[in-house]
């Protein structure tokens, strides 16, 4: 990461009944900073730092041109 943040997984979630699972996310140095986000559904424990990474680009590359609208 650019500016040497890093975070730490902490969670895997699976959701058996629609098929989806997330991986949550808690940042080092700001422990109230949580993200949690969907991967491959049935990742395993191994799988999970790549998928996380595959997670977390994605999310970068759809907030990068997002165009944030305001009330009213």
């Amino acid at each position: 990461m650019q500016d040497g943040k890093s975070a730490t997984i902490v969670g895997l979630n699976h959701d058996l009944k629609n098929k989806r699972s997330f991986v949550q996310l808690v940042w080092d140095d700001e422990s109230d900073k949580h993200l949690s986000l969907a991967v491959r559904f049935g990742c395993s424990l191994d799988d999970l730092p790549s998928e996380a990474a595959k997670a977390v680009a994605e999310l970068v590359s759809e907030v990068s041109s997002l165009r944030l609208n305001s009330v009213g």
